[in-house]
C-alpha cells in the first residue's frame, strides 16, 4: 500500500465537482473543579462549573473503575458500580469486535498521543486521577490526594493493586512512569505537558508527592491524561526494552493479548484486575481504513461497534432498531496548521487571506453533513478558558483577495495563480486519508478552494503513521499539516502551550509551526501560575486573542464524538474526550 499520494491543483479536480462527489455535554472545567477532592471550600461551586451530563443520546453506565465519589472530599476504597440502567440488560463473557479507520502508533505511553492507540491503552492503563463523562474528577489508582503546599500534592495510592505481570503498584512505579515521560534524554511524546513537574517523590510505598514548579492550576487533569501519566510496569519496560510498546504491560481491566499491524489488536479480561472485573471476554480492535467497509461490516454483523460512521449513514442507524448511536459534542478541532518559518506563510496577510477564504459552513453542511461544527476558537466551547474569536476567519474571498494583494501577490499572467517576484503562490500541504472524519476530502475541497483566490495548494495525502512522524520533526518540510487536537484534559492549558509556546517546538512539544510569541509565553506563564479561575478564563481570553491576530491555524470544524454499536452491545457510553473508549462495563449478548 502506497503510504503517499499526490493530489495535483487545479484542472481536474474543481471544488464545485468535489462537493457533488461526496454524498450535549460539556467539559467545561474550572480550577474549583480541580481542587474538589481537595477539600477546597469552594466545592459547592463544583457543578456548575464542570457542566451537565456528556453522554447525551448514549446508554448510561459508568465507565471508570473509580470509587464512589459522592462527597468530592472524601475518596473511598471500592470501585463505583454501573449505572443500574446500562447494566439491567449485562452479562459476563462476549466478545466485542471495533472497527476503526487506522492503527494505533504504539500502546506506549511514551511513544502513543493520538486517538486511535488510546483507544487501546484506556483499558490497559491507569491515572491515578479520572475525569469522567461527566467532568467530575474521582479516584483512579489513587485513592485520595490533597494539597499539602503550593507546589506539592500527596496522593494515596490502592492498597493490592497488581500489574497484569504481577509485580506491586507501588509509589516506585508512579515515579519511574512519569519520570520515564520527563526524561530529558530520551523524552516522551507528552512531556511538555508534564513540564511543570519538577519532581516526583516516593514518600512510602502507597504514597507519592508529586511537586510543581510553583502554583499550577490544571494539576488533576494532567494527572488524568493517560497517554501523560498512565501507570507502566516497570519491570515490564526493563523486560522488553524498545519493544515495550508492543507488549503493554499496566493495572486496567484488560490485558494486551495480541497486535497484527493494520489488522487487528486484541486485549482479555484481567481476572485479577483489583476493581469490578470486566464483562467482555476479548474485544478485538479491526482496521478498517474505508468508511463504506466499515459501515458495511458493521450492518453484516461482521463488527459490533464502528469508529467515524459514515455521517450520510447516520439517519439510515438511527431509523433501525437493531443498532444504536452514541454521541455527544467533542473536544477536538480539526485544523489546518501553518510553519510559520516558511517563506510565503511567514507573512501573515498571506495566513489571514487563506483563513477567509475557507467556507467552513459549507464543509460542516456539505462533507461533514452536521457530524461537525464550524469552530469558534482554537478549542472547543466545552473547554474551560474558550474565547470566541471567529470574526478572524469570517468567509470573505473580497478581503482575502485584498490581503493576497496587500502582500504583493498577484496573478501577472493571467494563468489563475498569483506570483511575487518571479515566484509563484504555491503551498505544499501534506494530510491524512482516513485518520479524522473526511479529512482527506476536506483537505481536497480546500485546494480547490485555494485556487479561487490564486494559490496554488500541493497536497500530498499521506498514511497517518507517516505524516504523524513528519509532525514530530523540528522544522517540517511543508507550509501547512492537517492535524486534529483535542482538549483530553478539559483545560485551555493542555492545548494552548504545548502548541503555541515557543519551547515547545518538536520534540520538545507539539509547536510544529515554529511559532515564537513573547507576549503569548507570558500569559501562558501566568495562566499556568493561577489557581484563581477568573483570572485564568481572562489570561486564556488573551492567548487566544494572540493567536486571532496571529492566524496560526486555519481551523475547520469542531467534532463530534459519534460511535454507532449493534443493540446487543450493552454498557458502553461514549466519553467527549476521544481518548476513551472504556469497555469494562461493555457486555455482548447475541443471543
Amino acid at each position: 500500500m502506497e503510504d503517499r499520494t499526490t493530489i495535483p491543483a487545479g484542472g481536474e479536480l474543481s471544488r464545485r465537482r468535489l462537493l457533488q462527489m461526496l454524498g450535549g455535554g460539556v467539559l467545561a472545567l474550572s480550577a474549583l473543579g480541580l481542587l474538589a477532592a481537595c477539600g477546597d471550600d469552594d466545592d459547592d461551586d463544583d457543578a456548575d462549573d464542570t457542566g451537565g451530563d456528556a453522554g447525551g443520546g448514549t446508554q448510561d453506565a459508568t465507565p471508570t473503575p473509580a470509587a464512589d465519589d459522592d462527597d468530592d472530599d472524601d475518596a473511598t476504597d471500592e470501585p463505583d458500580d454501573a449505572d443500574d440502567d446500562a447494566d439491567d440488560d449485562a452479562q459476563p463473557g462476549g466478545t466485542l469486535v471495533i472497527g476503526r479507520p487506522s492503527d494505533a502508533v504504539a500502546l506506549d505511553p511514551h511513544d502513543e498521543t493520538t486517538s486511535p492507540g488510546n483507544w487501546v491503552m484506556s483499558n490497559i492503563y491507569e491515572t491515578l486521577v479520572v475525569l469522567t463523562q461527566d467532568s467530575e474528577f474521582v479516584p483512579g489508582l489513587a485513592e485520595s490526594w490533597e494539597q499539602i503546599d503550593d507546589s506539592t500534592w500527596e496522593f494515596k495510592l490502592r492498597e493490592g493493586v497488581t500489574f497484569h505481570d504481577g509485580t506491586p503498584l507501588t509509589a516506585e512505579a508512579v515515579k519511574f512512569s512519569i519520570d520515564r515521560i520527563k526524561d530529558p534524554d530520551n523524552p516522551g511524546r507528552s512531556a511538555s505537558n508534564l513540564a511543570p513537574i519538577t519532581e516526583v517523590v516516593a514518600v512510602d510505598d502507597l504514597t507519592v508527592h508529586v511537586i510543581t514548579d510553583g502554583p499550577y492550576g490544571p494539576l488533576l487533569n494532567i494527572m488524568s491524561l493517560i497517554y501523560a501519566t498512565g501507570i507502566v510496569s516497570p519491570a515490564a519496560v526493563e523486560e522488553f526494552g524498545a519493544d515495550f510498546g508492543r507488549n503493554p504491560v499496566g493495572t486496567g481491566p484488560f490485558r494486551f493479548v495480541e497486535w497484527r499491524s493494520n489488522d487487528v489488536i486484541t486485549i482479555e479480561r484481567n481476572d485479577d484486575y483489583w476493581g469490578e472485573k470486566a464483562l467482555l471476554d476479548q474485544a478485538h480492535y479491526r482496521v478498517i481504513p474505508e468508511e463504506s467497509a466499515r459501515m458495511l461490516a458493521l450492518e453484516t454483523g461482521e463488527i459490533d461497534m464502528v469508529m467515524f460512521p459514515a455521517p450520510s449513514q447516520l439517519e439510515i442507524f438511527r431509523q433501525n432498531d437493531d443498532f444504536e448511536i452514541a454521541e455527544v459534542e467533542g473536544v477536538r478541532v480539526f485544523f489546518f496548521g501553518f510553519n510559520v518559518e516558511r517563506p510565503i506563510v511567514s507573512d501573515v496577510r498571506v495566513r489571514r487571506a487563506i483563513n477567509h477564504a475557507v467556507n467552513r459552513q459549507e464543509i460542516v453542511d456539505s462533507l461533514l453533513e452536521g457530524a461537525g461544527t464550524v469552530p469558534t476558537s482554537y478549542i472547543s466551547p466545552a473547554v474551560f478558558g474558550f474565547k470566541d474569536i471567529s470574526d478572524s476567519w469570517a468567509y470573505d474571498l473580497d478581503l482575502a483577495n485584498s490581503l493576497l494583494e496587500e502582500a504583493g501577490w498577484v496573478d501577472e499572467d493571467g494563468d489563475g495563480i498569483r506570483e511575487k517576484d518571479g515566484q509563484r503562490l504555491e503551498l505544499r500541504h501534506l494530510a491524512p486519508r482516513g485518520r479524522y472524519l473526511k479529512d482527506a476530502e476536506i483537505a481536497e475541497a480546500f485546494q480547490a478552494a485555494m485556487l479561487e483566490i490564486g494559490i496554488q495548494i500541493n497536497l500530498e495525502i499521506l498514511e497517518w503513521a507517516t505524516l504523524f512522524e513528519q509532525v514530530r520533526q523540528p522544522n517540517i518540510d511543508a507550509d501547512l499539516f492537517t492535524l486534529g487536537w483535542s482538549t483530553a484534559t478539559g483545560d485551555a492549558d493542555y492545548s494552548l502551550w504545548p502548541l503555541f509556546g515557543t519551547d515547545f517546538v518538536p520534540p520538545n512539544g507539539w509547536n510544529s509551526h515554529q511559532y515564537s510569541n513573547p507576549e503569548f509565553d507570558d500569559l501562558a506563564a501566568r495562566a499556568q501560575a493561577s489557581t484563581d479561575p477568573d483570572e485564568r478564563l481572562e489570561l486564556y481570553g488573551q492567548m487566544q486573542d494572540i493567536l486571532a491576530e496571529d492566524a496560526v491555524w486555519v481551523p475547520i470544524y469542531n467534532s463530534k464524538e459519534i460511535i454507532i454499536h449493534a443493540d446487543y452491545v450493552d454498557g458502553f457510553r461514549i466519553h467527549p474526550i476521544d481518548y476513551y473508549l472504556w469497555l469494562h462495563t461493555v457486555s455482548v449478548d447475541k443471543d
